[in-house]
């Protein structure tokens, strides 16, 4: 049956004008299927306002649509009673009530049993359901309105401790860390929001390819069983990259670079890290670091880290720092970090006689924090990372270089201050497609009349501007953004095309600022292989030909 209309006529509506009615009954021709169709939605649409009883009545005169609304009285949730639950209880659930939106009852009611429900299942009552026992309704003629009355049957279950948690799956990394990376306490009320909490807490550790949703089990004497199930991974690592510069000039030949990062970040199984770094930045300079961590200092999670570097830069001076760094985890995302240590410039005779550098010693103190939503280590499709640290350094000059000829070095102590910022955030586009933004700054300030060589940031290179060498440019200011479009092949493979961005300023011998923009392209790849990720990488940078390209090969591989 088909109903050919030419015009609706709306009568009997109050809280929706006509207008708005129509808009529903758009059609000049309908099945009787379609017609009942558009009398629903409206029906839903008044019962959204809080008209449970509504009624629509439909008449077909001589090609007029008859819509008659019989708007009833609309409906109001005047309480919510609780029926089961013991007196303390009851009115601990109480408290938690909310009916400020009662005008529209059956979501207040829905949201209210929720939030009920999640108040027991996080303070002790894993096992509790919640029924609706009776609904009682009062007319109330002289209102104009409906009052809902509901009544619901609590079963809250056993009131549930954690007595002991037992983990399975786990073959090297020992049982007591796992449970200390819960930081769940024995003897506490189960609280479903902190268990549900265990699996991403486990996997941010590194330690495992899988941990399952915490269970809980009750034995005959009452006592609560937390079961975690684990699938170990291989949590230490071996990065290797080494990359081809290219010859610049006629005569000179091209050369090779590359880096070396070991890491051991479960050591027997302890939670314990020890790392271990080399590179090699260009023919005469390479950078050695060394760093021990100490997870979990007296039971409290804070970790503490002794580390050294040391860096010979061409053949100029050589750096060693020495530092004591303490890491405080406020929450899964949010980490403090605070670090304290000695620095030492010590130029050698091209340092002193090109630069002017003196040598020095500066003692050092961090502070900084690191804010980390993203979902997935190696390969994130979606979340932020942000950290930002700010150094002041006592700085202390007692010895100038011979032949000096530059008035503006002077013995004595200077303040210095350096401050950094790493942010990047993923944005995820299509299935699979995620677009990384990378925005990052380094800043230097010195209290003496000129900075130093030693004293400034160096930039270029695989980890901030691709398509140049490595630390080829040097600013008392540098910053640099990495654009990349990322298709992830896995959980740890990707393709990408990338656009870096650089910018580096200091001041020249005439103490004038100059400021320099940099910008490279290219592609890249990272696949993980039976020996471990493999990584290629090809720059090409602002001004120089296909053949000019730098490539940076790399494999990291986990033990």
């Amino acid at each position: 049956m088909r109903f050919s209309i030419e015009k609706w006529k709306i009568s009997g509506n109050h809280s929706f004008s006509s207008k708005e009615i129509r808009k529903n009954f758009n059609r000049a021709e309908c099945s009787l299927n379609e017609l009942n169709a558009m009398i629903n939605n409206l029906l839903v649409a008044y019962q959204a306002k809080g008209y449970f009883f509504t009624t629509i009545v439909f008449n077909d005169s001589a090609a007029v649509g008859l819509i008659k609304v019989e708007e009833g009285l609309p409906l109001q949730l005047a309480s919510i009673n609780l029926i089961g639950a013991d007196s303390l209880l009851r009115m601990n659930l109480l408290s938690q009530l909310d009916l400020r939106r009662k005008d529209f009852p059956s979501e207040a009611m829905a949201n209210n049993i929720e939030n009920l429900l999640s108040y027991l299942e996080n303070n002790g009552y894993p096992f509790s359901k919640i029924s609706i026992d009776s609904l009682t309704l009062l007319n109330n003629e002289s209102e104009n309105k409906s009052y809902l009355n509901c009544f619901l049957h609590l079963h809250s279950g056993d009131y549930v401790r954690i007595d002991s948690i037992h983990v399975a799956g786990n073959e090297i990394t020992r049982t007591k860390v796992i449970i200390r990376e819960t930081r769940l306490k024995y003897r506490t009320a189960y609280n479903h929001q902190q268990v549900s909490r265990i699996p991403e807490r486990l996997m941010k550790t590194g330690y495992f390819d899988q941990a399952e949703p915490a269970e809980i089990f009750i034995d005959k004497n009452g006592r609560g069983h937390l079961l975690i199930k684990v699938k170990e991974g291989n949590p230490n690592q071996l990065a290797a990259v080494f990359g081809y510069n290219p010859a610049t000039r006629k005569n000179e030949r091209g050369y090779l670079t590359g880096q070396i990062d070991v890491g051991f970040t479960n050591l027997l199984g302890t939670g314990r890290v020890i790392e271990a770094y080399w590179r090699k930045k260009d023919q005469k300079s390479q950078e050695l670091k060394f760093r021990y961590v100490e997870p979990w200092i007296r039971g409290l999670p804070i970790n503490i880290g002794l580390g050294f570097q040391q860096t010979i830069q061409d053949t100029s001076f050589v750096r060693r720092n020495w530092a004591l760094d303490i890491d405080v985890p406020f929450s899964d995302i949010l980490t403090i970090k605070i670090r304290g240590g000695k620095e030492t410039v010590l130029p050698d005779s091209i340092g002193q006689l090109l630069y002017q550098l003196p040598a020095s010693n500066s003692y050092l103190t961090t502070i900084g924090f690191l804010y980390d939503t993203r979902d997935n280590r190696w390969n994130p499709s979606r979340g932020i990372f942000y950290g930002t640290e700010f150094e002041f350094a006592s700085k202390s000059i007692n010895r100038l270089p011979e032949n000096l000829s530059d008035s503006t070095v002077k013995k004595g102590r200077f303040r210095r201050d350096r401050w950094s910022v790493d942010s990047e955030i993923y944005l995820p586009t299509f299935r699979w497609q995620t677009i990384l933004v990378g925005l990052h700054w380094r800043q230097v300030k010195l209290t003496e009349q000129a900075l130093s060589i030693a004293d400034l940031f160096r930039m270029g290179g695989t980890t901030t501007l691709r398509g140049y060498r490595e630390d080829e440019f040097l600013g008392e200011k540098i910053a640099w953004l990495n654009l990349e479009y990322r298709y992830l092949l896995g959980t740890k493979s990707r393709v990408f095309l990338f656009a870096d961005g650089g910018y580096f300023a200091r001041r020249d011998n005439k103490n004038e600022f100059l400021e320099h923009y940099k910008f490279s392209f290219g592609f890249g790849v990272r696949i993980e292989t039976r020996l471990g990720i493999i990584g290629v990488d090809y720059g090409l940078g602002e001004g120089r030909g296909l053949t000019s390209g730098l490539v940076h090969v790399g494999l990291m591989n986990r033990f």
